[in-house]
């Protein structure tokens, strides 16, 4: 096994892959600033996840495949022309509902969720099934974030009503010191867990 890279080498690639690839001027801990910048680089150089799922595809996130050269990367989203965004070879086209029947269990050490929850995620259920999945999923000591719009018309559940998510333990993230930090530029949330 090779030896991890460290927060340095991860900052400096997120600034590359920021200038060559994000399609406008990243302001300073807004949404996607946060995650590509803060949140990605942290994820990989202190937890070292060699398996992980990025759930929800947009064309704007198609570098984001770059910040996991050498692991093992899957992407999942319900729309089939977002396949071309996801990860080369390992991108699953399927309600995320049904996630759970894609992966054995134990099986990630890393899970973002991003801009799912409340855009197309709605269904109470299918929430608590996606969200008792993803921690099935997880291998111990795991990560999972998700990214959400904090806004009453896009929350289709109050997180807090979630069933499945208080399996999870609230994770302080360092870089943000909370377990749950909002965006600069409006209502997009992120909330971060760990399984125990």
């Amino acid at each position: 096994m090779t030896k991890p890279k460290t927060i340095a080498y991860y900052h400096r690639l997120a600034k590359k892959l920021i200038k060559e690839y994000a399609d406008y001027e990243r302001e300073e801990f807004e949404d996607r600033d946060c995650l590509e910048r803060i949140i990605l680089p942290y994820v990989l150089a202190h937890y070292d996840p060699q398996r992980t799922l990025d759930i929800g595809r947009e064309d704007y996130q198609s570098f984001y495949n770059l910040y996991f050269e050498g692991r093992e990367l899957w992407t999942l989203d319900f729309d089939p022309k977002r396949k071309k965004f996801g990860s080369k070879g390992r991108h699953i086209t399927d309600d995320v509902a049904n996630v759970g029947s894609h992966f054995e269990k134990d099986y990630f050490q890393f899970i973002l969720m991003n801009g799912v929850f409340g855009w197309g995620l709605n269904d109470p259920i299918k929430i608590e099934q996606t969200f008792n999945a993803i921690y099935d999923l997880m291998t111990p000591g795991a990560v999972f974030i998700l990214g959400w719009n904090d806004i009453k018309d896009l929350t289709p559940v109050p997180l807090d009503q979630i069933e499945a998510l208080k399996k999870f333990k609230p994770l302080d993230f360092p870089p943000m010191a909370t377990c749950q930090f909002k965006a600069k530029n409006g209502e997009h949330t992120y909330n971060f867990y760990i399984k125990e």
